[in-house]
């Protein structure tokens, strides 16, 4: 019984915390957060969302991807394209734009050029202007392009874990940087990012540096792709203390710039 006991045990965080984080982050409310201290406990476990999301979308785009090759009439580059459209409709659905959002308020902000309290009237407004719609767009078409290119490629591996290495650089992000204010998301996963969870969310990074290598990627292709990372994190971070700290808009555009640049840089 006491061995059933510390079994039960092992698996009950991770499906408990992976399941809220995956709830939080997406549709799939397998296990909902209730409560703020569910949230921060939950935290931690975004990059273990970020993979099954990850894992779902790419078998998507891989049946359809499969499918469509069979067809003599479509075009080679076609069937990849489609895919890789579908991956990225899959992921602006399930998570309901969330990370987007965030890519379009920092890109008003941070293209208005304002400072202090005009900077972060700005981010809250819920309209888009004009550099918050070029962000969009070319984070989006960004994506597309990469994950075309990847399901061209049959680099599907990269396709499933961009998602979990957007999720963890945000936690890294989040242990760095302060909050600003009291805005609820960037307040709590701060919060929640203590240096034992860092320690461990360093762990989840590396172990998705290293997953490709098992796909055949060379070496010598993980350091530009950590160089490149800590080139986009230094920007967040600085930009962030430079305006008092980071919200949830700056977490959700750390999400996606850093899965661009996972796809970028694996091609």
């Amino acid at each position: 019984m006491s061995m059933f006991s510390a079994a039960r045990g092992l698996f009950r965080a991770p499906f408990l915390h992976g399941g809220r984080a995956l709830g939080f982050l997406s549709r799939l409310s397998i296990v909902p957060c209730r409560s703020e201290k569910e949230l921060e406990d939950a935290a931690p476990w975004f990059p273990l969302a970020g993979l099954l999301l990850g894992l779902l979308w790419s078998a998507a785009a891989l049946a359809l991807f499969l499918a469509l090759e069979q067809n003599p009439a479509l075009l080679p580059p076609l069937p990849a394209l489609l895919a890789a459209w579908l991956w990225l409709c899959l992921s602006l659905w399930l998570t309901r734009g969330l990370h987007w959002d965030g890519m379009a308020d920092l890109g008003d902000a941070c293209g208005s050029g304002a400072r202090q309290e005009r900077f972060w009237q700005i981010l809250r407004d819920s309209r888009m202007g004009a550099f918050g719609g070029m962000a969009l767009c070319l984070g989006l078409l960004g994506q597309w392009l990469c994950a075309a290119g990847h399901a061209q490629q049959g680099g599907w591996l990269a396709l499933c874990l961009a998602p979990a290495w957007g999720r963890t650089a945000s936690l890294w992000l989040a242990a760095t940087v302060p909050p600003h204010g009291d805005g609820m998301l960037g307040r709590l996963v701060c919060r929640a990012m203590t240096p034992a969870r860092l320690r461990w969310s360093l762990f989840w990074g590396l172990c998705i540096a290293a997953a490709p290598l098992c796909a055949g990627v060379s070496a010598a292709r993980l350091l530009p792709l950590l160089f490149g990372q800590w080139l986009l994190h230094r920007w967040f971070a600085r930009t962030a203390r430079r305006h008092g700290g980071i919200s949830g808009d700056f977490l959700g555009a750390s999400i996606e710039s850093a899965q661009l640049w996972f796809l970028l840089a694996l091609l």
